[in-house]
């Protein structure tokens, strides 16, 4: 969604020079905030590599993108439907106005680019299938009838982050208060990855399938004290050893990859008097 990014980067154009913190305001210390948001993603190509009973092959830099939810009220805002759109969900606890811990998860969605040209190395040996054979990075077409590979219900970041909060800006005795967003933290990866590999279906359940790490920037803008809305940019690195690929339960997939999300959320801060 075009539009999640470009007001996450107006957002962050707000950003002053560092050093010029302001610290005004009322204290931040034991004070709770929760925000929900909704994001766009980039991926890094991967390799993928694919490992079954009649086969074990990598298919190398392959490309993804993201699949965001075209815009409606409904798919949006009702709460039956808060999972269909790449959405983000932070909780995080204040333990002074300069530091907060979080937690939460990242809904991205991950879509191999299908059709796409790249190499394949490895043996395929599935009783009457046209890609027998052993490849040496030989070139190959990413048809359907080959693979489909996707994280769609998605690629669930579940995360902790340490927060750095600095104010800049507060305007008419805090009913607008403006603050820079600094944080890094760990995740874990709980997909639920959607694969056909050569007509052989997935699983598409969730599970723990590796390990994260991020750093992100984002501005805060907390509005009369209690209505917070927050835009980020966030960087990092997944390592997911053990996907779930298809419905036979020894078939599995390794991959690792950098990503980059920009998102926009809202919510609220309690406990101020």
């Amino acid at each position: 969604m075009r539009e999640i990014l470009a007001g996450a980067l107006c957002l962050l154009s707000l950003l002053p020079v560092a050093g010029q913190t302001l610290n005004t305001g009322l204290d931040l210390e034991n004070k709770w905030y929760i925000n929900w948001g909704w994001n766009r993603s980039t991926y890094t190509v991967s390799d993928i590599h694919m490992i079954g009973t009649d086969y074990d092959f990598v298919l190398d830099n392959v490309r993804a993108t993201d699949r965001q939810t075209k815009f409606g009220f409904k798919e949006y805002l009702f709460i039956t439907q808060l999972s269909v759109p790449q959405t983000n969900l932070n909780v995080g606890y204040h333990f002074n106005k300069h530091y907060s811990l979080a937690g939460g998860f990242d809904h991205m969605k991950y879509v191999m680019v299908n059709d796409q040209t790249t190499t394949i190395s490895g043996e395929i040996n599935r009783t009457g299938s046209v890609y027998n054979g052993i490849y040496n990075n030989d070139s190959i077409q990413l048809a359907r009838n080959f693979l489909r590979y996707e994280h769609t219900d998605g690629l669930n970041y579940v995360f902790l982050e340490w927060n750095r909060h600095d104010e800049w800006l507060n305007l008419k005795h805090s009913q607008i208060r403006v603050s820079s967003v600094v944080g890094v933290g760990p995740a874990l990866l709980r997909p639920r990855t959607d694969v056909t590999l050569m007509n052989r279906k997935g699983r598409n359940v969730y599970h723990n399938a590796g390990y994260g790490f991020n750093g992100k920037i984002g501005v805060k803008v907390l509005l009369w004290n209690h209505f917070n809305i927050i835009s980020e940019v966030k960087g990092g690195y997944v390592n997911m050893q053990q996907i779930q690929a298809t419905e036979v339960k020894a078939d599995r997939a390794k991959q690792h990859f950098g990503f980059l999300q920009a998102n926009i959320q809202i919510g609220a801060t309690f406990g101020f008097k």
